[in-house]
C-alpha cells in the first residue's frame, strides 16, 4: 500500500505556524511516496472547537497550496470518512465496548476529586499499583450509577514492567518504561473520545501508513501503541519534528510578532515565501547558503532522515528575505491583484491601472511585504503641507541640502519632466550646475519628497508624483529648513 499521512488539527483557533509546517511536511511526505494525504477534523474538544476555526484552518491550507487529496470536504472514494470527530461518535462507542469485553478496558465512576486524589496516588507510590476501580464488583458499580455518576471508559495497562519501544521517524529508537503509563481514560463520562482513543481509532479506520507530528505528541505515542496492541491492529510508523521557537528560544507566539497563517497572510507575505520558509525550519538535504527553494523542490529534498531533531528558530529576517525574492518575480497582474486589497484597506486611491502598475513596478525593488506598498504610497503621493520634522532634521546634518534642493525646484519649475527619461537628463543636468552630486544630492531629495533617506530611483519617482505636488513638497521643505 502506498503511503498514507494525515494532518489532523484541532479546530481551537488560527492555524498556528508551527501546526502549518507539520501539514507541510505531511503533504511533502505524500507527494515525494506518491501517497495520499489526508485531512482530519480533531473536534472532539467541543468546548473549544468552533466552526470559526475549522474555516480558518481550510482557508490557511488552501492559500499555503497545501491540497489534501482526501478528508474534510473532499470526496471520499473509500468511503473511510467522515473525517471529522464529533461525526464518528458511534465507531467509537462500538471500540470502548469492545475493549470492555475483552478485559482490556473498565469502567470508571471517580468523580473529579477522586480523580485527583488517584492521580496523585500514582505520582507518589513508587510501586504503581493497579488503579482503585480497575476491579469493582457489580454491588459497588451499581452504587456508584445509583448516586447518579455516569462512567468513563478507563484502559488497563497490562503490565506494569517492562517497555514500550517503537523506532521513531526522526528520533532513533524511543523506549518508556511502563511504570511511568498509569491508566488511562478513552472515553469521558459524557461519551466524548480522549484524543490518544480517538486517534488511534480514525488512523486505523483510515488506514494511515505514516503519523509525523509534532514533538508535543511524543508523550502520547506509547499510550496510542498499548491501544494498538489491545485492539490487535498494526500500528502505523511515528515520527515527531521538532518544536519552532521564536528568537528567545521560547515557543513561538503572539508576542514574536506573529504565530498563525492568517498573521503572516495579514502581514503581507506571500504564500510561496511562507512555504519555502516552513521548509527550510526543520529540513536538511540543501547545500550551504541555499535558500530559495519551491515547492517542487522541496518534495525532492523530503525524506525523514532530513528531518532535524533540534528546535528551529523562527527567524523573520530570512523570511522578509525571501518574500522580497517572491514578491520581486511577481507578474504586474497578479502583483496588482495582491496588492490592491492592502491599498484599499489603507484608503488609498489612484488615477488608473496604468499608472498603478507603474507605481507598483517601481516600489517593488523596495517593498518586503504586500503591506510596505501602502506606506510607500502614501510617503510618496500623500497631499499633506507639512513637512516631516525627523526628515528635516536629517536633511540639516547634510551640508549641501539647501544648494541641492534649490536647484531641483529651480528646474522642475523651469520644465518638469514628462517621463523617466526626460527626468534622468534634468537630475544630471541639476547636479551638474549645482556642484552637487551623489548622495549628497540624492538623500536630501528623498527626504524631500519621501521623509525617507532610501528609495526607488528618482528618474522614474518624480513622474508618478507629478509637478503640483513635487514642487509644493520641495517648496514647503525648504522653508522647515529655513
Amino acid at each position: 500500500m502506498s503511503a498514507r499521512v494525515r494532518f489532523a488539527p484541532s479546530p481551537t483557533g488560527a492555524l498556528h505556524v508551527g501546526n502549518a509546517r507539520t501539514a507541510l511536511f505531511n503533504w511533502l511526505f505524500a507527494r515525494k511516496e506518491q501517497g495520499t494525504f489526508v485531512l482530519r477534523i480533531e473536534d472532539s474538544d467541543t468546548l473549544r472547537s468552533d466552526q470559526a476555526s475549522v474555516d480558518a484552518i481550510v482557508n490557511s491550507l488552501e492559500w499555503l497550496g497545501l491540497n489534501w487529496d482526501e478528508g474534510f470536504l473532499r470526496p471520499d472514494p473509500q468511503m473511510l470518512g467522515p473525517y471529522r470527530q464529533s461525526e464518528r461518535l458511534e465507531y467509537y462507542r462500538e471500540l470502548g465496548q469492545q475493549l470492555l469485553a475483552s478485559g482490556r478496558a473498565y469502567l470508571c465512576y471517580e468523580n473529579d476529586a477522586e480523580l485527583e486524589a488517584s492521580r496523585e496516588a500514582w505520582i507518589k507510590d513508587s510501586k504503581k499499583t493497579r488503579h482503585p476501580q480497575r476491579d469493582l464488583t457489580a454491588q459497588e458499580r451499581a452504587r456508584f450509577e445509583a448516586e447518579g455518576r455516569k462512567p468513563s471508559v478507563r484502559f488497563a495497562t497490562d503490565d506494569l514492567h517492562g517497555e514500550v519501544v517503537y523506532d521513531d521517524l526522526v528520533r532513533g529508537v524511543v523506549s518508556v518504561d511502563m511504570e511511568e503509563i498509569r491508566d488511562f481514560n478513552l472515553i469521558k463520562s459524557d461519551g466524548m473520545p480522549m484524543y490518544n482513543f480517538a486517534a488511534v481509532a480514525d488512523d486505523h479506520a483510515m488506514q494511515i501508513s505514516h503519523v509525523l507530528r509534532g514533538e508535543d505528541g511524543i508523550s502520547n505515542t506509547p499510550r496510542q501503541l498499548l491501544i494498538y496492541k489491545a485492539l490487535g491492529w498494526e500500528a502505523p510508523r511515528f515520527g515527531h519534528v521538532s518544536f519552532i521557537l521564536g528568537p528567545d528560544g521560547q515557543k513561538l507566539s503572539k508576542r514574536h510578532g506573529g504565530s498563525s497563517v492568517e498573521d503572516l497572510k495579514r502581514q503581507g507575505y506571500l504564500p510561496e515565501a511562507v512555504v519555502n520558509y516552513l521548509g527550510l525550519l526543520g529540513l536538511g538535504g540543501h547545500g550551504e547558503g541555499e535558500e530559495i527553494f519551491s515547492a517542487d523542490d522541496l518534495v525532492r529534498m523530503f525524506s525523514s532522515s532530513n528531518l532535524i531533531k533540534r528546535s528551529a528558530i523562527f527567524d523573520y529576517g530570512k523570511l522578509n528575505f525571501l518574500n522580497a525574492h517572491y514578491l520581486r518575480a511577481l507578474s504586474p497582474e497578479r502583483l496588482r491583484a495582491l496588492v490592491i486589497p492592502f491599498l484599499e484597506k489603507a484608503g488609498v486611491t489612484w488615477p488608473s491601472v496604468e499608472w498603478l502598475d507603474a507605481a507598483l513596478d517601481l516600489f517593488k525593488g523596495n517593498a518586503v511585504t504586500l503591506n510596505d506598498f501602502s506606506g510607500y504610497f502614501e510617503a510618496a503621493f500623500r497631499s499633506s503641507a507639512v513637512a516631516c520634522a525627523e526628515a528635516v532634521e536629517k536633511a540639516r546634518g547634510i551640508a549641501e541640502t539647501a544648494a541641492a534642493l534649490g536647484a531641483l525646484l529651480e528646474a522642475l519649475r523651469a520644465d518638469f519632466p514628462a517621463d523617466a527619461a526626460a527626468c534622468q537628463v534634468l537630475l544630471k543636468s541639476v547636479q551638474a550646475k549645482s556642484g552637487v552630486k551623489g548622495k549628497s544630492f540624492f538623500m536630501p531629495v528623498r527626504l524631500a519628497l519621501m521623509d525617507s533617506e532610501h528609495g526607488p530611483e528618482l528618474n522614474r519617482l518624480l513622474p508618478l508624483i507629478g509637478a503640483d505636488r513635487s514642487v509644493m513638497r520641495l517648496e514647503i521643505f525648504l522653508k522647515a529648513l529655513a
